[in-house]
């Protein structure tokens, strides 16, 4: 007979009741780890769409640049209306100083946008992109932990038995069973 019996029945049913926990709580960590992962992906790739977009619009910038130089080129040779042969200008308003300043504004805004702007769109897509990842982190928690383990109490088997002797000898004094001096042999 195990004195110890019911502690250790209320030990184990105390480590079931743990580990039922830890499953389940397991399990919704699972749950949480797969649509962080999807809310990682989203936010990679809205990241990269929107620096695909701010290259888009820096190529745009640049063709709008080249059509407006084009047509201030096709204008400065119609103004010209003469062949250039090399010679001494007779017209010294040719309009190619006009061409050349309207040229390097136009490069400087080629310049601004594949530079500065795309640079600092960059960073801002950057940090957003940042932010919704720290949002996902925070949202998926931490993971559970197991915890300190459950200690099992040692079976008492000497003590039932001790007991069971004990009471026997009680019998048996009772009965008056031994030799008087309260030996039973």
């Amino acid at each position: 007979m195990d004195a110890n019996a019911a502690a250790r029945n209320a030990a184990r049913q105390r480590w079931a009741e743990k580990d039922a926990k830890f499953r389940s709580d397991s399990l919704k960590f699972w749950n949480r780890e797969t649509s962080a992962q999807r809310g990682f992906q989203r936010a990679a790739t809205g990241f990269s769409r929107g620096i695909s977009d701010d290259y888009q619009k820096a190529l745009y910038v640049q063709g709008k640049s080249r059509q407006v130089y084009q047509q201030g080129f096709i204008k400065y040779l119609k103004a010209k209306e003469t062949v250039d042969e090399g010679g001494r200008a007779r017209r010294r308003t040719t309009g190619i100083r006009a061409l050349m300043r309207a040229k390097g504004k136009l490069e400087q805004a080629e310049k601004s946008a594949f530079g500065v702007q795309m640079q600092r769109r960059y960073r801002g897509r950057l940090l957003k992109l940042q932010s919704v990842q720290s949002e996902v982190r925070n949202k998926l928690g931490l993971a559970p932990e197991y915890g300190s383990p459950v200690m099992m109490p040692p079976t008492d088997r000497l003590s039932g038995a001790l007991s069971i002797a004990s009471q026997i000898v009680g019998i048996a004094s009772g009965l008056g069973v031994g030799n008087g001096d309260g030996i039973l042999w």
